[in-house]
């Protein structure tokens, strides 16, 4: 018995001996590279408000964000990344994360993480136990950054996709307003357009679309129309319009009022420029949900069309 506790004694020594040599620091980097273009990510990273739509885990709060059994505290938000200390379990560690060009429309993200390890021979065992660990789910962060980056709906709030345009002839009505034009207002414009529809034996094919523009202060100009089979005449007050069949628009379709269709428009717009696509003509909403006859604005259905050449 007491060869026995001698034996174990020695080995328990040998142990604590060969983990005190384990070095006290450890260094591990982490990179992935996708198609994006910078400013996306630039705009996401910069803006801590907006660090919710595509950090891959929890948010604790403003300063402390989950992934796994990693807790984030970010000391310094760039505008390429962010520096942070890292709790793994019991393991303290930094993670730098920084992000620059790395080809046309792509970008590469890295993370240089360094764990500090006890001088305890027991707590700096477990620490190592957990290191393999951490560094497998930085490895998944940093491919779960990945998939959030080139997710559109995580990028732009709303699911952006280029589209087609089916319909060509458009019979539309532009009236000016003194004042922001109420819902009520943009329907009777509507309806009056559909009423000279008619009169002209003409089809409606599609829900009608909707532009307000401020050219001058205290001056607002709402332009409505609606497709038709075919061209409708043109008159004084009715103006047709013929898109190019065929033509490109980047397309989303969001359901909310009035402030998260605007919302989403900015961020259409955004999309447009961050990918450097030129736009043949002016954005439009198209009203899906008649407005008026709506109880709850919250609940309209719209789309959103940006006019891009490819």
């Amino acid at each position: 018995m007491k060869k026995l506790v001698i034996i174990c004694g020695i080995l328990l020594l040998v142990a604590s001996i060969l983990i005190g040599l384990l070095p006290k620091e450890q260094r591990f980097s982490s990179s992935v590279t996708f198609d994006s273009p910078l400013e996306a990510p630039t705009r996401l990273v910069s803006a801590p408000a907006r660090w919710k739509n595509w950090w891959p885990g929890q948010m604790v709060n403003d300063s402390v964000y989950q992934y796994q059994q990693m807790e984030f505290h970010i000391r310094k938000i760039l505008l390429n990344g962010f520096q942070s200390q890292v709790q793994a379990g019991k393991l303290p560690m930094t993670a730098d994360l920084n992000f620059f060009v790395a080809g046309s429309l792509s970008v590469q993200f890295n993370i240089q993480v360094l764990a500090n390890f006890s001088s305890n021979p027991f707590v700096k065992a477990l620490q190592y136990l957990s290191w393999s660990k951490a560094k497998q789910s930085v490895t998944e962060f940093m491919e779960q950054i990945e998939r959030n980056f080139t997710d559109t709906e995580k990028v732009y709030g709303c699911r952006i996709e280029r589209q087609q345009l089916v319909y060509t002839s458009y019979i539309s009505l532009k009236q000016s307003f003194d004042h922001n034009p109420s819902v009520t207002g943009i329907d009777s414009l509507v309806q009056e357009l559909k009423q000279y529809i008619a009169s002209k034996q003409g089809r409606e094919v599609d829900a009608p679309i909707l532009n307000v523009s401020s050219p001058a202060p205290g001056r607002y100009d709402a332009m409505v129309a609606i497709a038709t089979e075919k061209d409708m005449p043109s008159t004084s007050r009715y103006q047709l319009k013929n898109m190019i069949y065929g033509g490109f628009v980047m397309v989303t379709q969001l359901t909310g009022g009035r402030q998260r269709i605007n919302a989403c428009m900015r961020e259409l717009e955004n999309y447009v420029l961050d990918y450097r696509k030129s736009s043949p003509a002016i954005p439009y909403e198209q009203m899906i949900t008649r407005r008026s006859q709506a109880a709850d604005s919250n609940q309209w259905v719209t789309k959103l069309y940006y006019p891009v050449w490819k």
